[in-house]
């Protein structure tokens, strides 16, 4: 096993807004934690209830502290979907208690989660969707009631209570979270995902703590406060323990300065080559005003724990005999039918829970599965050949995949169009609208893609360089990009195709009119 290099960075909060005032604040939101996922959201389990299954509703509660002291406590909720095995709505709802130390209620609320087509083929042991919250109280005693069932059957449900103890005054440090990830917020590609958003931080989490062998790294979260007159110095140590608290590896102390107001304190750990198993990691904070110890359970996943699956459909016997290479340069594509969150989660698996992922996406869409075949796999190859030997673009000499381009996407989301206007080599050199001629001769070469079989969008492409690089500037689909200029990116013939093939009269920023047009 290694350490990484250095234990932590250190920085300061960059958002007020982390440092909330009042006596109860509550916020939810909400993403999938499918059963090929699940293991890469580690999250600190130290407050989950007794009784929580790994097949059950699993809670967990992390306390940080805010000025005023008040303790937020950051709740993340694991929804088994087995729940829903029974319910003909594939809808759940989940409710959410605050009670003080005499059980008065404080706050409650409740929703309702209505699962997507693709979530609903995770109905089974072993899926969950995460469901985070968050409120503030001050100090004192209380108990937070969590419970989930399915909106048609609510005596399916499951329901955890937990206490929560806020600090009576500010403390040294905060709870100590676990994750598999944790950034500057707003910074980096793989910006958005969060569970928990503290101190300009974002923390991919759940409320359990697992780690994949394939993934060994195990992120760390803790925050150092100090007084607003001066701050303190620190020696900050993480060493990972067996239950019965035996050292399994230790990292050497990082000198800290504890700024006035506080710090968050984040690092990862490399467990490669740990083995499979239950741990503890234990972080040490000494200071001026003693010693304090943050401990936090995870668990050590062995290959075969994702692997070993018993699945012997189409789907898992394509992908396994796929290499690493030729899953990425096929199927790294699928990202292009995939909602944000989905595709940041899968693109931050392994190979293999990859396989795993593809194997229940294919199989799911297969529309004849005693077919021994999977026509909806079949028709996403084809179309990822096709964007590459069509729209594959690149940068310099450097080869892009066909999905990281305007057209691949198009092609593997839509298929071939049914019209395409090609024109490569427009004229109208002297057109008053050729504006994104850049060092083309004429106007910019073009294509213009229908699709009225289905939705009926129409895409309009230029190439904008001489690399063959072509851009999407306009497209009647909502959910496209057009670009704001985008009539100053392209010359007249285009703009004429566009009206006299599909009607489309674009609006000029340039105080143009249509006799330009003519």
């Amino acid at each position: 096993m290694r350490g990484s290099t250095g234990i932590g960075s250190l920085r300061r909060p960059s958002r007020s807004e982390d440092r909330p005032t009042g006596s109860i604040v509550v916020k939810s939101a909400l993403w999938l934690v499918a059963a090929l996922t699940v293991t890469l959201w580690a999250a600190p389990a130290w407050a989950q209830s007794e009784d929580a299954a790994s097949d059950g509703l699993e809670v967990s509660l992390h306390k940080t502290w805010s000025p005023g002291d008040v303790t937020m406590v950051d709740g993340l909720a694991n929804v088994p979907l087995v729940i829903l095995a029974a319910s003909t709505t594939d809808t759940y709802r989940f409710d959410l208690a605050v009670f003080d130390g005499s059980g008065t209620v404080l706050y409650e609320d409740a929703w309702d989660r209505k699962l997507s087509e693709r979530a609903a083929t995770y109905v089974r042991e072993g899926s969950s969707l995460l469901e985070p919250f968050q409120f503030g109280v001050m100090p004192g005693n209380y108990e937070v009631r969590v419970r989930a069932y399915p909106t048609d059957a609510p005596d399916m449900g499951q329901s955890r209570r937990l206490p929560v103890e806020a600090f009576a005054e500010r403390p040294m440090v905060s709870d100590l979270f676990l994750a598999s990830r944790v950034e500057p917020l707003g910074e980096g590609a793989g910006g958005g995902g969060w569970s928990v958003a503290r101190g300009g931080f974002g923390i991919a989490a759940s409320a359990r703590t697992r780690v994949l062998p394939e993934q060994p790294e195990l992120y760390y979260y803790i925050e150092l406060y100090a007084d607003t007159a001066q701050g303190w110095a620190a020696s900050i140590g993480a060493e990972v323990t067996k239950p019965d608290g035996r050292s399994v590896y230790k990292t050497p102390g990082t000198q800290v300065e504890v700024l006035p107001g506080g710090v968050p304190f984040t690092g990862k750990l490399s467990l490669s080559g740990l083995p499979a198993g239950e741990y503890m990691l234990s972080m040490s904070i000494d200071g001026a005003n003693g010693t304090v110890q943050q401990t936090a359970p995870f668990e050590m996943l062995e290959r075969s724990a994702l692997l070993a699956t018993g699945d012997d459909s189409y789907e898992a016997r394509h992908f396994s005999s796929l290499s690493d290479e030729e899953l990425e340069d096929t199927y790294g594509g699928i990202v292009v039918l995939l909602e944000q969150h989905e595709r940041e989660a899968f693109e931050s698996l392994p190979a293999d829970a990859k396989r795993r992922y593809l194997t229940d996406f294919f199989g799911a869409r297969n529309p004849d599965p005693f077919a021994g075949t999977n026509a909806f796999l079949d028709e996403y190859v084809r179309r990822v050949l096709t964007a590459r030997s069509r729209a594959g673009g690149s940068v310099g000499l450097t080869k892009r995949q066909p999905w990281r381009t305007d057209m691949g996407r198009i092609l593997i989301r839509a298929g071939e169009p049914e019209d395409r206007i090609i024109n490569h080599f427009p004229a109208d050199e002297g057109n008053p609208l050729n504006r994104g001629a850049n060092s083309f001769a004429g106007e910019p070469p073009y294509e213009i893609w229908s699709y009225r079989r289905s939705d009926g969008y129409v895409y309009l492409f230029v190439a904008e360089d001489r690399f063959e690089t072509w851009r999407m500037v306009y497209s009647t689909d909502p959910n496209a990009n057009t670009l704001p200029d985008w009539t100053e990116r392209v010359g007249g013939s285009a703009l004429r195709d566009l009206r006299d093939n599909y009607g489309i009269q674009p609006r000029f920023r340039t105080g143009l009119d249509n006799t330009n047009l003519q």
